[in-house]
């Protein structure tokens, strides 16, 4: 049998399989030009398929010669598969049409997944073929988000084909040449940057609105300078303002605010010590309690803190009480995921030597686990504890006490030279925090 060889070594990282991509793309989109023509549909698919074949070539991949028509065959007959469907474009494009396109698209990856299974094993061959079915199926939506495919609009346009090839060709295409060449960064990447464009897409971020709206940098001087005469007190003490704990504006709410991260971090962070070794496969004493701890955890760590805070403000009123409720499961939810996958980590020696000895379940975990995490239960007891500095100035703006709830009342009367001095100050305070923090967790782990 015939065997192709295009180069003799491998590219050894992504960036050598960007030029081998853009060709892929390039050819796929300029055959979609021809869309419009007679036999466009034909033109198209053969440019997608040599595209991806000289993209392989180009990639330094040895191929053999069936390999080669295999790949090129499953492109060009999803292309023309794909003209059919969308010609003419229906009126609705109903997730059961999006999901045939997708079908379409699962023929190139058949092709393309056969050849990767030769190399990478079947499941290989076979996740790849459902990413190219999967591009298949954002490119119809990708597609209508730009413009380009309006339903109804009668014939397939080139513009949308084009689209259509850009989205096909950059998630598939990527996944193909991350199967024969073992580079997974090409695929990651491509991957990354064709999502978080249709992601801007979908939510109108344009550079053209970007640079439209950098005109609002002339509020900023309603910023400056801060008034720390409002905020901490007037008179100096050496070079710095005076701080007068009398002054209702800044310190007391910022009192309020630690008061409610020391207590939300002390309480969550006690109370999340057992849920984590419950939580733990190495200390939970079976699966049941295991299944039902981590399953409690997970609906925990699903609502995000200002949600918390927004259920408390809504049953126990305005003021710190809220704050602490919505903190504690806050801490309770990073601390135990924390834990619990540290002491998955550990040396599970002891615990077995404990029980061997006769000892029960929790007094042996007790024993032997404990002390092995200890030093990282603490440490991330201190980083709780500076997230929920942070945590409870965002939580009073939403009237979980704290002094968030002096900033927002500022925000609201445009008093933004106040809202500087509050942030200059809280920053001030979560740096020092944060500095102690990290000196005291690099000495504990």
């Amino acid at each position: 049998m015939t065997t192709l060889v295009a180069r003799p070594a491998r590219p050894r990282n992504s960036i050598g399989l960007i030029i081998p991509l853009l060709l892929l793309v390039g050819a796929a989109s300029l055959g979609a030009l021809l869309v419009p023509l007679a036999g466009g549909s034909i033109m198209w698919g053969a440019a997608t398929a040599g595209g991806l074949i000289g993209a392989l070539w180009l990639a330094k991949v040895e191929i053999h010669n069936w390999e080669m028509a295999l790949v090129g065959v499953g492109t060009f007959l999803s292309v023309v598969l794909t003209d059919l469907l969308l010609n003419p474009v229906p009126s609705l494009l109903t997730p059961s049409f999006v999901a045939g396109v997708g079908a379409a698209w699962l023929i190139a990856g058949a092709g393309s997944g056969v050849v990767i299974a030769r190399r990478r094993g079947v499941s290989a061959g076979v996740n790849i073929g459902l990413v190219w079915g999967g591009a298949g199926v954002l490119a119809v939506p990708l597609a209508a988000t730009v413009g380009a495919l309006e339903p109804g609009a009668g014939e397939l346009t080139a513009g949308a084909a084009a689209t259509i090839s850009i989205a096909v060709m950059v998630l598939g295409g990527a996944a193909t040449l991350y199967g024969v060449t073992g580079v997974v960064g090409i695929a990651v990447g491509a991957s990354v940057v064709l999502l978080t464009w249709f992601a801007a897409l979908k939510v109108g971020l344009t550079v053209g609105g970007l640079v439209e709206n950098i005109s609002n940098i002339s509020n900023f001087p309603d910023f400056w300078p801060p008034d720390f005469a409002w905020a901490i007190g007037e008179g100096t003490w050496w070079w710095l303002p005076s701080w007068d704990f009398g002054n209702p504006n800044l310190p007391s709410p910022l009192v309020e605010t630690f008061q409610i991260a020391i207590i939300a971090s002390v309480i969550g962070c006690l109370a999340a010590l057992p849920v984590s070794f419950l939580a733990s496969t190495v200390t939970a004493p079976g699966r049941i309690s295991y299944l039902l701890d981590k399953s409690f955890m997970n609906v925990i760590r699903t609502i995000p803190d200002l949600f918390w805070a927004l259920l408390f403000v809504a049953g126990l009123g305005i003021g710190p009480l809220a704050g602490i409720f919505a903190l504690f499961f806050f801490s309770l939810s990073i601390m135990a995921k924390l834990l619990s996958e540290t002491i998955d980590s550990v040396d599970p020696g002891p615990l077995e030597a404990a029980r061997a000895t006769g000892g029960s379940h929790f007094p042996a975990v007790r024993m032997s686990v404990f002390p092995q995490v200890l030093p990282n239960y603490v440490a991330y007891a201190l980083y709780i504890f500076e997230l929920n500095i942070r945590a409870s100035t965002v939580l009073g703006i939403v009237g979980a006490g704290g002094i968030g709830r002096v900033l927002e009342a500022q925000r609201k009367f445009f008093q933004f030279d106040r809202v500087m001095a509050v942030v200059l100050v809280i920053f001030v305070i979560v740096f020092t925090i944060e500095q102690i923090s990290v000196a005291l967790r690099r000495r504990l782990v």
